[in-house]
């Protein structure tokens, strides 16, 4: 059977995020995390004849980014994480309630809301103009460092955003929101 092409690089965009942090865990570097993450696209684009759907897509690619950054980080010399701790990531990272789901992507959406124009740009060209950093950097006349810090510090100040955002929601069924 297997998805067409547009639908797997579609559905991949959509959890780029998860599957870049998952990789990023292990090799403890998002740049690389990012180009395993083209990596896996293109794996996927290979085998999606073998994908039966999006959820068995979105597990194989996290199994692939795992094994493809736990291979990396070996290569770099690092230590990797444990399997027991990997596998417990992968619990939490296959599973989209774990996510906080639309409230999440609501929180995050009031976030970016509030950003100034300048991060909101910067934020527009890497995801969904998909430019690189180097790109960018000319574009805004910066150095590519000077564009990976200012990005770095954008997904430390979006994170901790959202973290506050979910912290003023009550979760349903739980009272005073806290289990």
């Amino acid at each position: 059977m297997g998805l067409e092409p547009d639908s797997v690089v579609q559905l991949l965009l959509r959890e780029r995020l998860r599957i870049v942090a998952a990789a990023a865990a292990i090799v403890r570097d998002v740049h690389a995390a990012d180009d395993l993450f083209q990596q896996v696209v293109l794996s996927a684009l290979e085998h999606r004849s073998r994908i039966r759907d999006a959820d068995h897509l979105l597990a194989w690619s996290l199994r692939t980014a795992r094994h493809r950054a736990v291979d990396l980080a070996r290569r770099k010399q690092l230590r990797p994480l444990s399997t027991e701790v990997l596998d417990l990531f992968e619990a939490d990272w296959g599973d989209p309630a774990g996510s906080g789901g639309p409230d999440r992507e609501e929180a995050l959406r009031r976030c970016v809301g509030r950003l100034g124009a300048p991060a909101r740009d910067l934020l527009r060209m890497k995801y969904f103009e998909g430019l690189t950093a180097v790109t960018i950097a000319a574009k805004l006349r910066r150095t590519a460092d000077a564009v990976y810090q200012s990005l770095s510090r954008l997904h430390r100040s979006l994170r901790d955003c959202v973290e506050r955002e979910q912290a003023r929601q009550p979760v349903a069924g739980v009272e005073g929101g806290r289990p």
